[in-house]
């Protein structure tokens, strides 16, 4: 029996019979529970012992039904547990009962099993389509997302026992019935171009086919590009006009006015257009239903094409002009913006004025002049590096009284006449803005570079992995930082210690501004992150701020690494000269390999003591590693021209390419006896320089001795006194190892040589040493 099947069948059992849950108890068993039921039940049932305990007894409650929905709609249905024992957090179970099949439970979704949809709904609950959110502990709501016509049926909400018996009812149901989403609205697409004060009349249709009892309410917008729509006036659902603020007063006027014509025209007359009307107007109606508790219910929206609709005013024409004295300017001018204003009669008249940075608001100011500024150019203001205010009647002034190098970018002001109400409330008119202006601000010196010295590159055609790669990068004022987006705190390490290990250099030219120098990898074309910082004015190297480390996770993962092996050494900066940084990384590894960059920042210190970014220099050079176990191979070879009993034979193990002495190289020497299949180990010279001997290799170890050639890691293999124990097949095979910088071992690679065979014979016959 399935766990949904026998979980349906628990749940009749407790409603039929009252099983304990969760224990075997029979009900009752252990005590007498006296519960009188006087009048109206409704309320949760509360019985008293004869002991005088007082439990309570579970009540789930589901939202009314039944519910009307259309298809395509997101519905949602409530459902509260009380009256519990235990956990304050209870769980939900959903479940339909199709009509098809109203004795069948079909199980939807649950908050405490995930295996707990049938099929059909598998798929909608992974997807997010049928979800259950959490109002509280003890209420829930279920979400259908794009409700489909099979959705129809019973519900029932279920709520899984935390109490010590069973003593109460733990699910409800409800129905829920989907209808055909049958609402139109429809009006003719069209483009209108009106002078000021001529009317304007726009129709739609609006009609839907619900054989239930439904209303419609209706209502017209105005949108002007990205702007929210403002609501022109509207007919609710209980037949009431009403209008947005901004158009209230023209329809208490009758300015504005919605007719309906027949049973399913809708027509909007404005009577005297304002410039301030321009926009694209559309109707949007809304079928409505009355729910079992009473409230009402959108079950769908509709919206119709547009009507784009130009007004030309008639007069109260005015231009605005964007003036400013240059437009590049040095970090720590002044620069002024000038919004003019010309217009007739502009004292009698109501203006606002706004001004942008870059497309963002910097400050407004209505027509009281009093300016509003934005958080960051407030914080600049009260420092008394920026002021905005009205200097006449038609000029607006922006000032900046020491530029940054973040301040280029574009600048612009906007201007809005507003109309002053009756009630004393402002409308908004017409507005208008003119051309950006660009402004370029420049560091306050542009005669330093950043460089790397051609003669401190490291191995242009490759780097041995395994050895120090250090990258030496050179930059004038500024501030050092290494980065593939690991961020690494290293103090400065001794010069002398530096220079065993090579590096790159990053050198740097004029004097006298704090520096600041960034080291960083680019890996696989993508963003790096910053590896290290230094701070020249302090003399120390520390991470840069968090946001420079974010990335790729690959590339987290691999600044973790570096972050770890900078803790053992592995990684240190070090500033070499006042003009020069150093990074090096010893035990290079493949994947140290890249683009480095150096990026430095010039600073300055402003007037309120903060320092100010100024400008940024960046180089970069490339550094190639070549893998350790590239080319790496192994051959044995025997020089003995014969093998006779009681004679003596050499094999040699030898590998390719010739590794420094301190690459770690073990190489094991294998024996096949003659008649046999399998090979067992000889004698093995570790990682380490010990030899270790085979379980059985006893019968040689009296007679053979090992040698390994530090200068070339070959192993050479001499038996003397040949007898039959000796015949058989050879071979060696080397591993290539790596140290790491926490002294744990990676085995490289390993390589398995060519057989040897060896016959040894009695006197007299020609003896032989073959390769397999």
């Amino acid at each position: 029996m399935s766990s949904h099947t026998s979980q349906s069948l628990r749940k009749r059992q407790e409603a039929a019979d009252g099983t304990v849950l969760p224990h075997t108890h029979k009900p009752f068993e252990d005590c007498c529970l006296l519960c009188i039921l006087v009048g109206d039940v409704s309320e949760p049932v509360v019985c008293v012992s004869p002991v005088g305990v007082v439990s309570a007894q579970r009540q789930v409650a589901v939202q009314e039904g039944p519910l009307y929905r259309t298809e395509g709609s997101h519905i949602t249905i409530w459902c509260n547990v009380s009256g519990y024992q235990g956990s304050s957090e209870q769980n939900f179970q959903w479940s339909i009962y199709l009509p098809s099949a109203p004795e069948r439970e079909v199980q939807i979704v649950s908050t405490v099993d995930p295996s707990f949809p049938y099929a059909i709904y598998t798929q909608r609950v992974r997807s997010g389509k049928i979800y259950v959110e959490r109002i509280q502990g003890n209420s829930a709501l279920l979400h259908i997302t794009d409700l489909q016509a099979r959705d129809a049926g019973e519900y029932e909400c279920f709520t899984p026992s935390t109490d010590e018996r069973y003593f109460g009812s733990y699910s409800a149901k409800m129905n829920l019935v989907v209808i055909p989403d049958s609402l139109q609205t429809t009006a003719v697409p069209q483009t209108l171009h009106k002078v000021e004060q001529d009317p304007l009349e726009l129709t739609c249709e609006v009609a839907t086919e619900t054989v239930q009892h439904s209303h419609v309410s209706v209502a017209w917008l105005r949108q002007r590009g990205s702007e929210r729509p403002v609501e022109v006036i509207a007919l609710s659902r209980d037949f009431v006009l009403h209008s947005s603020s901004e158009y209230a007063q023209r329809q208490s006027l009758g300015e504005v006015r919605l007719d309906k014509l027949g049973s399913s025209t809708f027509r909007l007359t404005v009577f005297h257009l304002q410039p301030s009307d321009q926009g694209e107007f559309y109707c949007e109606a809304a079928e409505w239903i009355q729910d079992p508790d009473g409230s009402w219910y959108a079950m769908t929206r509709k919206r119709s094409e547009g009507t784009v609709v130009t007004v030309q005013p008639t007069d109260k024409e005015f231009t605005v002009r964007l003036e400013t004295e240059k437009r590049l300017y040095t970090t720590g001018e002044p620069a002024e913006f000038r919004c003019i204003l010309e217009a007739q009669n502009i004292p009698d008249r109501y203006f606002a004025v706004s001004w942008a940075f870059n497309s963002s608001l910097i400050a407004s100011m209505g027509p009281n002049a009093v300016p509003v500024l934005n958080s960051e150019f407030a914080h600049r203001e009260a420092r008394g590096q920026l002021r905005v205010a009205k200097e006449s009647d038609g000029v607006f002034v922006l000032k900046i009284f020491h530029l940054r190098q973040d301040d280029s970018g574009k600048y612009n002001c906007r201007v809005t006449e507003r109309e002053k109400t009756v009630t004393g409330e402002f409308i908004d008119k017409d507005s208008k803005r003119p051309k950006n202006i660009p402004i370029i601000v420049l560091p306050i010196t542009d005669d330093w570079v950043v460089k790397v010295p051609q003669n401190h590159q490291i191995l242009p055609q490759g780097h041995l992995e395994g050895d120090a790669a250090p990258i030496l990068l050179s930059h004038l004022p500024g501030r050092a930082r290494w980065r593939p987006e690991a961020t690494a705190v290293l103090s400065p390490v001794p010069r002398e210690q530096h220079l065993r290990g090579g590096g790159q250099q990053c050198q740097r030219g004029p004097r006298g501004r704090a520096p600041a120098l960034l080291l960083q990898r680019p890996h696989g074309g993508q963003a790096a992150g910053p590896l290290l910082r230094h701070l020249a004015a302090r003399g120390q190297a520390e991470p840069p701020q968090q946001h420079h480390v974010a990335g790729p996770g690959r590339h987290r993962a691999a600044g973790r690494v570096l972050l770890e092996r900078s803790s053992f050494g592995g990684v240190q900066m070090e500033q070499v000269q006042p003009s020069s940084f150093s990074l090096a990384i010893f035990h290079s590894r493949k994947e140290d390999e890249g683009q480095y960059e150096c990026h430095v920042t010039e600073w300055v210190r402003a007037v309120d003591g903060e320092w100010q970014v100024v400008g940024e220099r960046w180089a970069s050079t490339p550094i190639s590693i070549t893998a350790l176990e590239t080319g790496f191979a192994v051959t044995a070879i025997s020089r003995t021209p014969g093998v006779t009993y009681s004679d003596s034979f050499d094999l040699q193990c030898i590998i390719k390419p010739h590794y420094r002495a301190r690459v770690p190289v073990s190489v094991t020497w294998r024996f096949q006896p003659v008649g046999t299949v399998e090979f067992h180990d000889l004698v093995t010279f570790t990682r380490d320089g010990g030899v270790q001997w085979g379980d059985r290799s006893s019968s040689f170890r009296t007679r053979t001795a090992i040698e390994k050639v530090e200068s070339s890691n070959n192993v050479r293999l001499s038996i003397s006194r040949a007898s039959d124990t000796e015949a058989g097949k050879y071979q060696c095979v080397a591993e290539l190892w790596r140290q790491n910088y926490n002294n744990s071992w990676t085995r490289l690679a390993e390589r398995t040589s060519n057989l040897l065979e060896i016959r040894v014979l009695q006197p007299g016959r020609a003896p032989r040493a073959r390769a397999g």
